[in-house]
């Protein structure tokens, strides 16, 4: 791409807007800034299109919303699901969300394709929730997720309520792609797509349709209604979309033992209150902690801006708060589950990802129930979901370790609203028995060993980051090792060339001795490699010490020094 050339374009097009002139001109001496910007468009990960909002092909603004979502209205009308096609757009509480909602909204009506658009923030889930409920061929999420508040999103879905795998979300890619100018995209004006019918708010039947399927699939709606004397509960959604919903829901089962954390009920674009909207990380539950000390609570939940991710800190004995990981939040609910199961229902099956911790695996498979690994990222679980309609198999529960978890197949993407729900419960029913989730925890650690899993976030921006990460991958791939950290290495897999019938993905994951296992990726949705370590020993001593070790050495042979 020839930067200068695409960043002049900007400037002299008569369809950029004065700020995003005004904004470019103040870049014109700044070279560096200016490659950062436009070296490349914005691509579609695991996670879609993510980027820094800014005018440019490398940022989130208006003008690559548009463009998107062009490419993505030609790739709903070049399919022909539906006689009139139609897309459910949602957005959460970030900067320019609303903006971007709408901007994606009138280039699909602009293209005759209506857009159901919600009148304020809602959930990822509950987007994908409303394309089926809808009936609809498509739908748009606007979030960054987890993201800095610098950062916005654009998610796209399937009819069926799921992300595009990667084989769909390629040939929107090719469609986006195509669209070579701003002249290339059809834009209707708000006030003719009202007029034309091409542009409507969604029913609030809508929300309350997905409010009633959360409350349906308790297992004992009674226990909200009388929770066990002294238990409470704190809640935040971090300033993001989780708030509504959760009370909501929270509210028709009866529930009075909630605490929310009232600064951050708030929807705020910047988290004033917290460094990172992330719940795997600790620092994201300084306040939710200081409420539960001060009211004795049995624990605290976050969810993140766009609310499919939630983590939990539980009271220890000690009334320190210990934040579960991913990977144990995700076998305590699946425990928990198999624990209310009359009867198992036919072929029942438990999705999870290849960099899963082999905990929640091993607790399936004790109790009959098969474990099928898909590919980072939840399109796969929901893909899996979808194949399974046929009859040949029962989705019990997916989860993945980077906090996401789904029950039932009303929605098909991870849901922290039905989450939160089902810890709420779990919670109380061992609060009711005199425990904590940790004491659970480690009955389980005691019965299928003690297992451990710790993540490297390598952070590495722009294009020169870009760079290094691809070098670290072809060390990866190139570079193999027969001993890691004292362990002989049994397998490697690498997912670019899988013999196992998964689709390509950029992972290569090594086995070792012992139920040890590493795997490194990019991340698809920020500027980050991604390195797994899981260990399971007879302790957790044991187990911590061998993966810090494998950990470490894989750093030390693969990474180079920044």
């Amino acid at each position: 791409m020839d930067v200068q050339k695409v960043y002049q374009h900007w400037l002299d097009s008569p369809y950029v807007d004065e700020d995003t002139r005004l904004e470019l001109m103040a870049l014109k001496d700044n070279a560096k800034e200016i490659e950062e910007r436009f070296y490349k468009d914005l691509e579609f990960g695991t996670g879609g299109m993510r980027g820094i909002i800014g005018a440019g092909t490398n940022r989130m603004n208006r003008y690559v919303i548009r463009k998107a979502s062009q490419g993505f209205a030609k790739y709903i009308l070049e399919r022909g699901a539906r006689p009139e096609p139609a897309i459910v757009i949602a957005y959460d509480t970030r900067r320019f969300s609303k903006v971007f909602a709408l901007e994606a909204a009138l280039v699909m009506a602009g293209n005759g394709i209506k857009a159901y658009v919600y009148e304020g923030v809602r959930t990822t889930p509950e987007l994908s929730f409303a394309v089926r409920h809808l009936n609809a061929s498509a739908g748009i999420v606007i979030t960054a997720s987890h993201n800095p508040p610098e950062y916005n999103g654009y998610k796209v879905y399937g009819e069926d309520g799921c992300q595009l795998v990667p084989e769909e979300a390629d040939k929107v890619i090719e469609d986006v792609l195509a669209v070579k100018s701003f002249e290339d995209v059809s834009y209707m004006e708000e006030a003719a797509a009202k007029a034309k019918g091409l542009l409507e708010i969604v029913s609030e039947s809508v929300d309350q349709a997905y409010i009633d399927g959360v409350v349906s699939k308790t297992c004992t709606p009674s226990m909200f209604q009388n929770p066990p004397e002294g238990f409470k509960v704190v809640f935040t959604p971090l300033h993001g979309t989780g708030g509504r919903p959760v009370v909501k829901a929270l509210e028709a089962l009866n529930f009075k033992g909630l605490i929310p954390v009232l600064e951050q009920m708030e929807e705020d674009s910047d988290f004033t209150t917290i460094k990172l909207p992330n719940p795997e990380e600790m620092e994201a539950y300084e306040r939710a902690v200081a409420y539960a000390e001060l009211y004795s609570a049995s624990a605290a939940i976050a969810t993140d801006p766009d609310c499919d991710r939630v983590g939990v800190v539980v009271r220890d004995d000690l009334g320190h708060y210990i934040k579960l990981t991913g990977n144990q939040t995700g076998g305590l609910l699946l425990d928990y589950m198999i624990s209310q199961l009359r009867e198992l229902p036919k072929n029942p099956v438990v999705l999870d990802t290849i960099v899963t911790s082999d905990f929640g695996a091993a607790i399936a498979k004790k109790n009959g129930i098969e474990v099928v690994s898909t590919l980072t990222g939840f399109k796969f679980i929901g893909e899996k979901i979808r194949q399974y309609e046929d009859g040949s198999k029962t989705f019990l529960f997916g989860y993945e370790e980077s906090y996401g978890y789904l029950i039932g197949t009303d929605v098909r993407d991870k849901d922290a609203v039905i989450s939160t729900v089902w810890i709420i419960e779990m919670l109380m029913y061992y609060y009711k028995r005199k425990q904590s989730l940790l004491d659970r925890l480690e009955a389980l650690y005691r019965e299928y060993g003690y297992h451990f899993e710790t993540l490297v976030n390598l952070k590495r921006e722009g294009k020169d980051g870009m760079a290094q990460i691809g070098q670290i991958m072809a060390n990866a791939r190139n570079d193999r090792m027969d001993v890691v950290a004292g362990l002989k290495t049994i397998k490697i897999t690498d997912f670019e060339n899988d013999p196992t019938g998964l689709p390509k993905s950029d992972v290569v994951k090594y086995e070792l001795e012992g139920g040890t296992w590493f795997a490194i990726r990019p991340s698809g949705t920020e500027p980050k490699l991604k390195i797994y370590v899981s260990s399971v020993a007879t302790s957790g001593e044991e187990a911590k010490t061998r993966a810090d070790a494998v950990a470490k050495e894989v750093q030390s042979r693969l990474v180079p020094a920044v």
